[in-house]
């Protein structure tokens, strides 16, 4: 391998085209002038040479025509490192693209079911009224049976503290059964009171939800 940079004076390196120029001059001399390489070595300099040397392959280098013009540039091999990184990217990237895929697939059948079911917002209002309402007296009933358990448990423990506490004496096992028995049912009650008042909540969230994707929608129809 003709390594032709060592032929040149040191002082032409200080002018980069001289110095290329110089560099070129010898090669056209030689037989294997057909290519030249350029790359920077472990030591930070430059080097040419009519071939290049098999521990530059993976590694960047480039390739000048007659004229000193660079024809091709070769980017340095990538590491496993870096290759399982690009991987992982990828992987993301097309995972990312595909949950994208389908939550508009979902978001599409939500506005056909939308647009098929409903034709106004008159309807959309009428359709949450409804849902409300059950909700509502269930809510009552709920309710009445909270207070009616409420009363029943607080004459349970008036006759508790009146008959057996107050007088030092320990309440009799049937009697603490339907105290823990009322206690327990009241609170169950409570929780299912909760629950439907959440759900009520949700109905009216959603509802404007509805009602805002309803217009768009509809404006998207219009344009």
């Amino acid at each position: 391998m003709l390594e032709v940079a060592k032929y040149i004076h040191p002082s032409l390196k200080k002018f980069p085209l001289l110095f290329v120029a110089a560099v070129l001059c010898i090669v056209a001399g030689t037989a294997s002038a057909a290519a030249l390489y350029k790359w920077i070595d472990e030591d930070g300099q430059v080097r040419y040479s009519d071939r290049l040397p098999a521990q530059q392959v993976k590694k960047k280098h480039q390739q000048l025509n007659s004229q000193g013009v660079v024809v091709t540039t070769t980017e340095a091999a990538k590491s496993e490192e870096e290759l399982a990184a690009e991987a992982e990217a990828r992987r993301k990237a097309e995972a990312q693209a595909a949950e994208e895929a389908r939550l508009n697939e979902i978001q599409f059948k939500k506005d056909q079911v939308l647009l098929l079911t409903f034709s106004s917002e008159k309807e959309l209002a009428l359709a949450r009224d409804d849902r409300l309402d059950v909700l509502d007296s269930v809510i009552r009933l709920i309710t009445k049976s909270i207070e009616s358990n409420q009363q029943t448990l607080k004459e349970l423990e008036t006759a508790a503290e009146q008959n057996y506490t107050s007088q030092g004496n320990e309440v009799p096992g049937g009697l603490a059964q339907k105290i823990e028995h009322f206690t327990g049912k009241i609170e169950s009650r409570t929780d299912q009171l909760l629950l439907k008042i959440e759900e009520k909540n949700r109905i009216n969230e959603q509802f404007e939800l509805d009602l805002a994707r309803f217009r768009e929608l509809r404006a998207e129809e219009t344009n």
